[in-house]
Parts: structure tokens; sequence; C-alpha cells
């Protein structure tokens, strides 16, 4: 075969090959980033009287070896609170005793009211005071899930169609049982399986574990796997633990095929700042897709919270306040 010959073969097989697309594909476009709105479904506000305990208080070394100095008053803590909401694009945030703040930021605030006697809390939906059951937190008491006497408050947050966010674990920094007095919950009460029977006796209560169910990783995968209407969130675990520790666990149950029964959580108190430690943390999850991140940032919670396409829409067009 002559030169000509194999130079004209060449060049046919060349202009058969597919050609190369240097543009990146759509996501890897967008930036790492996520900037679109956020729904965090985990925040407190205190009245003077309710905070007086944490204000000022500095917040104990955490597993980062971080620690973070607490407002010093009510006015303070919602403020600068509302302040990273336009910071961050929050959208939507469950807050717990939210009517303390409902006023300041009305399209923003979802009422969280519990810890209080079942007709109460009865009464305060019926005035649009409550909106999610949240934070339940019998855990500090040494009271699971399970126990009757929990009965009514599930019972009524079934009948009323609302959510109920459960507290179980972590409770309080790092040796909370000794630095602040917990001295009511317990380790061996901490695990998320014991939700499971009240999933059974009321399949369509709306419900999610706050703290994602941290560190029982496959009891959290088995409990999601066998109940579809649980979701979790990971508020505090995603600053107070160290980065390594909650990347594995958030990867896990990524990998596991619950991500879009994951929501964007907080557990702001009187330490603000560690609202943009959440946002950062969740932001450098490299593991995670873009799309994976506007699920736990917004899509998840949007759709737990039944929020309509009007609203959705409205959110998305929001654009981060940098």
């Amino acid at each position: 075969m002559n030169k000509t010959a194999i130079l004209l073969i060449s060049l046919f097989f060349f202009s058969c090959m597919p050609k190369s697309d240097n543009s990146a594909p759509t996501e890897t476009k967008q930036s790492n980033v996520y900037q679109g709105p956020i729904i965090d479904m985990h925040i407190h506000a205190n009245s003077e009287e309710s905070g007086k305990f944490f204000f000022g208080l500095e917040h104990p070394e955490t597993l980062r070896g971080e620690r973070y100095k607490g407002v010093n008053s009510a006015k303070e803590q919602m403020d600068e609170t509302l302040k990273r909401f336009e910071i961050h694009n929050i959208v939507k945030a469950m807050v717990t005793n939210g009517d303390l703040w409902i006023n300041d930021a009305p399209d923003k605030i979802i009422i969280g009211k519990s810890n209080l006697p079942a007709d109460t809390l009865r009464a305060l939906f019926q005035k649009g005071r409550m909106q999610v059951m949240a934070e339940m937190s019998p855990f500090y008491g040494g009271i699971k899930a399970d126990d009757p006497s929990l009965d009514p408050y599930f019972d009524l947050a079934e009948e009323l169609q609302i959510p109920v966010g459960f507290h179980i674990f972590p409770g309080g920094p790092p040796g909370g049982i000794y630095d602040l007095g917990l001295k009511g919950m317990r380790v061996a009460n901490a695990s998320p399986l014991q939700i499971e029977e009240v999933l059974v006796k009321r399949p369509d209560l709306k419900i999610y574990i706050m703290h994602g169910g941290w560190p029982y990783l496959d009891d959290m995968k088995a409990l999601m796997y066998a109940h579809p209407q649980i979701y979790l969130d990971i508020a505090v675990i995603d600053w107070i633990l160290t980065k390594e520790e909650f990347y594995n666990y958030l990867r896990e149950l990524v990998d596991a095929g619950f991500g879009k029964r994951i929501m964007f959580g907080t557990d702001q108190m009187t330490w603000p700042q560690t609202i943009d430690i959440a946002v950062n943390t969740l932001n450098g999850a490299d593991f995670l897709s873009w799309k994976q991140r506007e699920d736990i940032f917004y899509n998840n919670a949007a759709h737990f919270l039944g929020l309509s396409e009007e609203e959705i829409a409205k959110h998305k067009s929001m654009k981060q306040n940098l």
C-alpha cells in the first residue's frame, strides 16, 4: 500500500471519529457552590426569659476544636439569624417558638412548637401559632419515642396533618451530660429504631429525625428502607462533628439511595455563626453533585412540607444575596 492510500485511509477514519466537545456538561459548568434557595428545617428562637441560660454563653468545644460566643439577647439572636437568612438565601425555616419572630419574617418562618401539653398544642394550632410539632425532645428526660406517654402527641400530629420533628441524638455538645447537667439522656436510648412502632401505627404521619440519626448509620438506613415516609435533617452534625465524620455519614446515606429524604438544617440556637458553617460544610461535600446539593438544601424539604408549585417557583427565582 502506497503512502497516498495510507493517508487517505487515515483521514477517513479520523473524519468518522466523534468530535471532541471541550465544553463541560451542564452540571460541571455550574458553580459547585450551591447558591439557590435554602430551607432550614431546624432553628430555635428564644425570649429573654427562655434564653437567659444561653445568652452570652460560649459553646463548648466541638469535635472540630471550635468554640462559638453566644449572642447576648433575644433581639440579637433574631437579628443575626435573619441577617443570615438574607446572606444565604434561606427562604423558609422551621423555627421552634417561631411565633416570636413571625412578625419580622412572616414569609419565612414556619412555627414549631412542642414540649407542651397536647391540648395546649391543639389550641396553638387553631390560632395559627403552630405548623410543625418540633422540636420533640423527650430524649433529654430518658423517654423513648415508643413510650405510651407520647401517643397523644403523635395522634394529634396525625389528626392535624402537621409534620413532627423528633430529636434523638446527639444531645447537647460533647460531654453535655456532665457540663450542661443533661442528666436524663442516655446513649442507650439514642437509636432511631425507637420510632418504628410510631410509624407502623401511624403510616400517614409526616415525621423527620433531627440530627440525621447519627451515629446509628445502619439503623438509619434500615429505618429509611422499611419506612419510605421517614425523612431526616442534618442539623448540628453539619457543624459539631469533624468534616470527615459528617461527610462519611452523609455519603453513606446518599450512596444507599436516600438522598431524596435528607433535609438541610442547622439547629441554630444562640450561635448564629453555625448557620454559616453548616452551609459551607454542605457546599464542601465534593462527592455530591449540584443536583444532590439542591435536593438537600431545598427540594426535599419543599416536598416534605408540601409547598405549592407557585411558591417553589418563586423561591427558585430568588438569588443569593452575595
